[in-house]
């Protein structure tokens, strides 16, 4: 028999959107909206947050404000947000909400590259959709009916546009005056229900080949043929599913079923922390009643939820890094949602992730390292490329 594979180290994500994921966090924190727009605020919580040892930081958002017209709504659009922090970081992941169901696929595949080569390989995608039809009124296009079908579409075409250009299509060739190697670019011809698109992309390929694409479970439908009419083979749409959970079991079980179609699954876990002389039970009751009326996003979802002090935390993080009977385990990692970041984050990074790394569970990235290295994750080959298809072994 076989010794087991070592096992990965388990990731550890926070979202770093605004004052944080609770509706009321701004209310609660007395920020203005000059200061969930500031630079400077959002450089020291991704600062403090990468010192922390966090594999990577996302950032939640959406075309319409969480509270019509209040100033506590204010955010910064999200790949902006993440280039922004690129140059003042080194290790941690940068990995912008950025929908499918409305933003044009061409730009979001450039936007990306574009984060991707910035952040030295650094960046991800949380491939969302889009439910509301308010949102459709504000960029002016028909409702999408079926949205895990137009997420499917907008995913397998920008991962077609990141291979467009083969890796070495960059030549700088002075003598001859050419830049780029025509042979080694490829035009993407794609015709789906609502969009067309016509490659290749204005962005070279990003350093990681293919970012690191994370999705709800369910958002992102696997292909239909399992290979999407590419050349070679079939590929999955998604590297991280993120699941909730009513519970650990329920968390742990979505989490095993979802690795059928992707080769991570974290769990998204709210957390209210015990801080500043209150338990997180109290302070998640503040937050409940100071939620303002008419809130687009409230804060009862489905991710799995931890109210209590910091210990019990690293208990219930442990309990789902613990391998099963096979040796592996049933979840991959988490990705934090703090209620209030200024006071969450700080406990955080003080009491629960270096417990973690004392325990082995968990590691800081490495400096220079890709996200995809940072995960675990192998650089895809460029499905394009003929010299890597024809060294590819046969079925």
């Amino acid at each position: 028999m076989s010794a087991p594979q070592p096992l990965s180290p388990f990731f550890v994500g926070l979202d770093a959107d605004g004052a944080g994921a609770h509706p009321a966090a701004a209310v609660v924190a007395r920020l203005a909206g000059a200061d969930l727009v500031s630079g400077v605020r959002l450089a020291r919580t991704v600062r403090q947050a990468e010192h922390a040892g966090l594999t990577f930081v996302s950032f939640t958002d959406a075309l319409l404000p969480a509270v019509p017209g209040s100033p506590a709504s204010a955010r910064l659009e999200s790949v902006t947000r993440a280039a922004f922090v690129s140059r003042t970081t080194t290790a941690i992941g940068l990995v912008p909400q950025v929908p499918t169901t409305y933003p044009e696929p061409f730009h979001v595949a450039a936007q990306l590259a574009s984060l991707d080569i910035a952040a030295a390989g650094r960046a991800g995608w949380i491939a969302a959709v889009t439910r509301d039809a308010a949102t459709a009124d504000a960029y002016g296009r028909p409702v999408v009916g079926d949205v895990t079908r137009e997420a499917r579409d907008v995913v397998r075409v920008v991962r077609d546009l990141w291979d467009s250009w083969e890796d070495d299509a960059v030549i700088r060739d002075v003598p001859t005056g050419r830049y780029v190697d025509r042979d080694r670019i490829h035009h993407v011809d794609f015709v789906g229900e609502t969009f067309s698109v016509k490659g290749p992309l204005i962005t070279p390929r990003p350093p990681q080949g293919q970012l690191v694409v994370l999705a709800a479970d369910g958002d992102v439908p696997p292909a239909l043929d399992g290979t999407g009419g590419r050349p070679g083979g079939a590929e999955r749409l998604v590297d991280v599913t993120l699941v909730g959970g009513a519970g650990v079991g329920a968390a742990r079980g979505d989490a095993t079923a979802a690795r059928e179609h992707s080769p991570l699954a974290g769990v998204d876990l709210e957390v209210v922390l015990d801080a500043g002389g209150r338990t997180g039970a109290d302070r998640l009751a503040v937050l409940d009643a100071s939620t303002p009326a008419g809130v687009r996003s409230p804060w009862d979802t489905r991710a799995l939820r931890y109210a209590g002090d910091a210990a019990g935390l690293v208990a219930l993080l442990t309990e789902l890094a613990t391998p099963g009977p096979d040796g592996r385990r049933p979840v991959d990692g988490v990705r934090l949602l703090p209620a209030v970041l200024d006071v969450d984050l700080p406990v955080l990074a003080r009491d629960v992730l270096p417990a973690l790394r004392a325990a082995r569970l968990t590691a800081a990235p490495r400096p220079g390292a890709t996200l995809r290295e940072s995960l675990g994750l192998p650089r895809p080959a460029n499905r394009y490329d003929t010299r890597v298809l024809a060294d590819a072994p046969n079925a």
